[in-house]
């Protein structure tokens, strides 16, 4: 019970299990404008990918593979097929493939981006996308993973419900 004055949590605080993954592989969708940029980054995500992970206990066998891409659609479809394990798209593409092909994990506080997970691998399971979501926001490296990807945005816990169309 928490001390008096102090309200008591609306649910408990989840921890981290450990999480072992042999290879995964993240798309980041950006604007045609933005692609050379994160482009020449691509070595550097990776490596800030990996050590946010792995100070959480989640271990990826083969370097992390960040994708670039720019269409959205074409992007959703790999998520839902399960060429790419996890991606950062925009709202109306996640909405494509958000019943049963992939899983939010993060969006943008405007709602209408979201990082999701494929639901093509077992192992991209609840724990993996906790890890992945808490990686990215309370680690000094996932945080500079988004701010290279996507500067000046915001990215809080996805929706319950993706958005309609």
């Amino acid at each position: 019970m928490p001390p008096a004055g102090v309200p008591a949590p609306d649910e408990p605080a989840k921890e981290p299990h450990p999480v072992a993954l042999d290879r995964l592989t993240v798309e980041v969708v950006v604007d045609w404008a933005d692609a050379d940029r994160v482009l020449g980054r691509l070595e550097d995500l990776s490596s800030l990918l990996e050590r946010a992970l792995a100070s959480l206990d989640c271990t990826v066998e083969e370097p992390v593979t960040i994708t670039i891409g720019t269409a959205g659609g074409i992007t959703a479809q790999a998520l839902k097929d399960g060429g790419i394990d996890a991606a950062f798209l925009p709202g109306e593409d996640f909405a494509s493939v958000a019943e049963g092909a992939a899983t939010g994990v993060l969006m943008n506080t405007s709602q209408d981006f979201f990082l999701a997970a494929s639901a093509a691998r077992p192992e991209l399971d609840e724990d993996f996308r906790f890890v992945l979501e808490e990686a990215l926001t309370t680690t000094e490296d996932g945080q500079t993973f988004l701010e290279t990807c996507y500067p000046g945005v915001e990215f809080v816990r996805a929706a319950e419900d993706p958005p309609e169309d």
